[in-house]
């Protein structure tokens, strides 16, 4: 048997039942609400992942491609995240100056985080990133 929401015998069953009701409820009474979240979900979905919010590439695909980081368009920063330890991928990501040490380590206190937000902090401060430099080799967008 399906449920309604309008039923009051199916509520208080579960809390998973409760949530699918009130949703059920909103969908009932809020139909354009409804229809244009519907609308913006499809928009997102279709809207291509050519972003200029993500490397172009991967640090490992980078290092699978060439062989020396020489190459990589922000290579003074891929080198210095490298050289001190920090996961490949990870590196690439805080090379093109994107701010995620979260990637290395959700503790605050984690030295190599600490480590890796000072490099960062240095490279900034200098306007390293201020210029976006030409990515040859790869597609905008993976």
């Amino acid at each position: 048997m399906a449920l309604d929401y309008r039923n009051t015998n199916d509520w208080g069953k579960s809390p998973l039942t409760d949530r699918a009701l009130r949703l059920e409820q909103f969908k009932a009474e809020n139909p354009e609400t409804t229809a244009a979240m519907i609308e913006a979900d499809i928009h997102a979905l279709s809207t291509p992942l050519e972003s200029e919010d993500y490397p172009p590439f991967t640090g490992t695909e980078f290092l699978e491609t060439h062989e020396t980081i020489d190459d990589h368009p922000y290579s003074a920063a891929f080198g210095q995240f490298l050289g001190n330890g920090i996961d490949v991928d990870t590196a690439n990501i805080l090379a093109f100056g994107f701010k995620q040490f979260d990637l290395i380590s959700s503790d605050l206190s984690d030295p190599v985080r600490q480590l890796a937000a000072r490099i960062y902090s240095r490279f900034k401060e200098i306007g390293y990133w201020d210029k976006k430099p030409e990515v040859e080799g790869f597609a905008k967008s993976l």
